[in-house]
């Protein structure tokens, strides 16, 4: 056969799988894919139909190497390479991400998306000076470039750098309508207040919701009355908040309204410049009923209680990058002083549920934000990665230890182990792109030294 036919029965090869590709009939198609390979090694657009399939399966390490063989033939390399660099990123590696950004940017020099790409990578590598300065390029080219305006802002404000920060933020991208908003009623950009009545409105999750109250009582400073329309789940928690004239619950009847404001963009209307001005929101803690929290404490078989969560909410983007398992808060439970209490919920509470650790790791389930208020409050220390509960505890003013990966939300700041926003937070940071074994090490460290039992904690050192 000669290599004009070999190259003819690879391409009728590709067709086929292409079709079981957009069929759903996945396997056939990395089948048919295969074969095309082996007769012809260089067919770029196979090696890309292998990578979808092996995607598809959830194979992320056999489609990144997929992609590196495309990226080497001329005809797909730049397609490869625009699929690699977000794949790098998806996959928790960033200097990875950094190269093929490079890479593609020598072959497309003036590709806008791929300038935005290589900010991207830059910033998750912690090169965040080249990535600032990167975003400030693209938004010099397109002030209306409202990726890198939000990309630019997560730096500038990890950074402290809230004036400049600020307004950046207020270009993140907002539906439209926004849910809730007043029909006719103008969004709240800093005019007087004195004598108007202001709407603010639940924005992104829990934790940002709880961050953002501690702004409200700036709205009401500002003279204006204040009413706030919260998400359910929050309802019971927020109920004491400093600030609030009237809460508004999906069922009321419309109000006029004078203005309205996304709840996230009160530090940008108020011009907050200090956090320490910001004192965290007052929450409502409300014991479980039916003694649950007296029997729940009476659980303990050591008499150091720390909670601990190692997921946050898996819808959301970035969770993967923020999680843990519940195998790498496992040597907690070897320090015989500790007793720990799950305060996870929602699909990682499976590894509990399956695990059969009995009383090792006591179940905290079936509670509400107000509920867990009250046991974070009964317990001695919370360690955690970073979701809503972390907000919970530091407004509390429970000590609470929070694990953060190597891009930590920018209300975390990118370095130093205290917090801005709550005093009572303490900050373990990564140092590798979803790897927690160094920082659990430290953890279980610095928990020795924390805890009030001296006896035990020598004890457990001389074992």
């Amino acid at each position: 056969m000669t290599g004009k036919d070999n190259h003819f029965l690879a391409d009728r090869l590709y067709q086929m799988a292409l079709r079981s590709f957009g069929r759903e009939q996945t396997e056939t198609a990395r089948s048919l894919a295969d074969a095309c390979l082996e007769i012809c090694p260089d067919h770029g657009e196979a090696w890309l139909l292998q990578a979808e399939t092996h995607l598809y399966a959830e194979r992320e390490t056999a489609a990144i190497a997929c992609l590196v063989r495309a990226a080497q033939i001329g005809p797909t390399a730049v397609d490869a390479l625009y699929r690699l660099t977000g794949l790098y990123l998806q996959a928790g590696r960033p200097v990875d991400a950094t190269v093929s950004a490079r890479r593609l940017l020598a072959i497309r020099p003036s590709d806008r998306e791929a300038h935005y790409l290589l900010a991207v990578a830059l910033s998750r590598a912690g090169k965040r000076t080249e990535a600032l300065v990167a975003f400030r390029e693209l938004l010099a080219a397109d002030a209306r470039d409202r990726s890198a305006a939000v990309e630019a802002a997560w730096l500038l404000l990890g950074e402290r750098q809230f004036g400049e920060g600020w307004p950046l933020w207020e270009q993140r991208p907002m539906p439209d309508p926004f849910p809730g908003a007043p029909e006719g009623t103008a969004m709240w950009t800093g005019e007087p207040l004195e004598g108007k009545t202001v709407l603010v409105l639940p924005e992104g999750g829990h934790g940002d919701i709880i961050w953002a109250a501690r702004f409200l009582p700036g709205i009401k400073a500002a003279g204006g009355e204040v009413h706030v329309k919260t998400r359910p789940a929050l309802t019971s928690l927020l109920a004491d908040l400093d600030g609030v004239d009237h809460w508004v619950g999906e069922a009321d009847s419309q109000c006029d309204y004078d203005y309205w404001i996304p709840i996230l963009s009160l530090p940008a209307r108020l011009v907050v410049s200090d956090p320490a001005h910001h004192s965290p929101p007052k929450l409502r803690s409300i014991p479980a009923p039916d003694g649950r929290l007296d029997a729940l404490l009476a659980r303990a078989k050591a008499p150091f209680r720390v909670g601990i969560l190692w997921s946050g909410n898996v819808d959301y983007g970035g969770n993967a990058d923020r999680a843990a398992g519940l195998r790498d808060f496992l040597p907690l439970a070897e320090l015989p002083f500790v007793q720990l209490y799950s305060l996870q919920k929602g699909p990682p509470q499976r590894e509990l549920i399956e695990g059969g650790f009995g009383d090792l790791i006591i179940d905290c389930d079936d509670y509400d934000f107000a509920e867990t208020a009250a046991l974070i409050e009964a317990l001695d220390l919370i360690i955690m990665t970073d979701s809503a509960v972390a907000h919970i505890a530091g407004a509390l003013g429970t000590p609470v230890w929070v694990l953060l990966d190597t891009f930590a939300h920018w209300y975390h700041g990118f370095e130093g182990s205290l917090s801005d926003w709550y005093p009572s937070m303490r900050f373990f940071r990564q140092s590798r792109p979803r790897q927690w074994q160094d920082v659990m090490a430290r953890v279980s460290d610095e928990l020795v030294k924390f805890s009030d039992e001296p006896c035990v904690i020598s004890q457990h050192r001389s074992s």
